[in-house]
This record gives structure tokens, sequence and C-alpha cells, in this order.
């Protein structure tokens, strides 16, 4: 029963859990639009934190931000109100939220010679004009962590008030999902209850 083999199957394969959600926290519109100034706001390469500030006051999301290192950054946000989320990955932030990255100092290494590696970094999860990932500051990159990818702290920063639904824990979303998978399958057999007997009541008159 080529109906039932498919079910099966799709009843036993492995699970894909959700990924935490990467929408984004501001207009796409701005998102591009900081992109744009980052590129022109004629603010020098390695000043990543003067320039957070500034693209954050114009989006209109820094209010009781304060200038700081990249490094510091963590705590001005903290300060203002803004709330981390954790995320595996910079690729994983949502649009829009801020990201930093420590310097090597701060986590026994030696300084790599680089504004990076001295005082960290900081940027904006962005979008470039056609619609790509960007990550800006002093300037727009289309790869994150600017000359210390490796120092990133594992959390994505979010305006005050942005509301971001939190995941259930992964045993709970695996028992929801099982759940929903044992119920498709017993409506299926019930639904599919009749034509068994009714085929294994021909195939007895038949013998």
């Amino acid at each position: 029963m080529p109906n039932l083999r498919i079910f099966l199957i799709l009843l036993f394969v492995p699970l894909a859990l959700p990924a935490r959600a990467a929408n984004p926290l501001l207009k796409g519109n701005t998102l591009r639009e900081i992109t744009l100034a980052s590129a022109n706001d004629g603010i020098p390469s390695g000043w990543c934190g003067r320039a957070m500030l500034s693209l954050l006051n114009q989006s209109g999301v820094g209010k009781g931000l304060k200038p700081g290192n990249g490094q510091e950054w963590e705590k001005i946000l903290a300060a203002a109100g803004w709330k981390p989320v954790k995320v595996s990955s910079p690729w994983r932030a949502p649009l829009g939220s801020v990201l930093v990255y420590l310097g090597d100092r701060l986590l026994g290494k030696i300084p790599r010679g680089t504004p990076g590696g001295y005082f960290g970094h900081v940027e904006m999860v962005a979008l470039s004009p056609n619609g790509g990932r960007m990550f800006v500051a002093d300037n727009p990159r289309p790869a994150p962590g600017g000359s210390v990818p490796d120092n990133f702290t594992g959390r994505a920063w979010v305006p005050p008030g942005t509301l971001l639904a939190a995941q259930a824990p992964v045993a709970e979303q695996i028992d929801t999902i099982m759940q929903q998978r044992l119920e498709m399958a017993v409506a299926y057999f019930s639904q599919s209850g009749t034509q068994h007997a009714a085929l294994d009541s021909g195939l007895r008159l038949g013998e």
C-alpha cells in the first residue's frame, strides 16, 4: 500500500526542530538604510563603537545608549534595557539585533594587532540593498565579526519591548511533535480500518 508506506516514512523521519525565529526587529527599508549610512557616515574604520551609537540613534532605537569600545557594548545595551537572546551563530541572529565580540585579552589571547583584537567589536545585523544579510558598524561587511569573528559572545541583543517568541525546551518540542505524529497515525488507521477489514475479508473468501 503506497499511501501507508509514505505515511510511515513521514511518521518516523528524524525530527527537524524549529530554529529560533530570525524575523527582522526593524523594517526592511530601515535595515537597508542603516547599511547605506554605515558605508557613507565618514566614521573611520576601526571605530565600530562610535559608528554603532550613530546608527542606532539614526534608526530610532538609541535611547539610553552611551559610547564605548566594541567589547563594552553588552554592558551599554543592558543598561539601556536591551535584552540578550542566545544564538548559535551570528548568521542565526535576528535582523536588527546587535552582536558583540570581545577583545583578545579578555579571552586570555595575545592581541592580534587589530582594533578588534585590542578593543573588541560591535555590529548590527542589517540588509544590503539587494536583500542579503550584512553586518554593519564602522563599515558594512558581508561576514560577521570584523577582525575577531572567533570572539563572539553568543548573544544577540534586541531593543526594549521586542517580542521574540521564546522556544520551548528541546525535550518539550520533541514530545509535542511525537504526540502530533501519534495523533496523525491514529487518525490514519481509524479512517482506513474499514478498508483493511474489507480487504482482509476479500482475501479470506478467495482462499
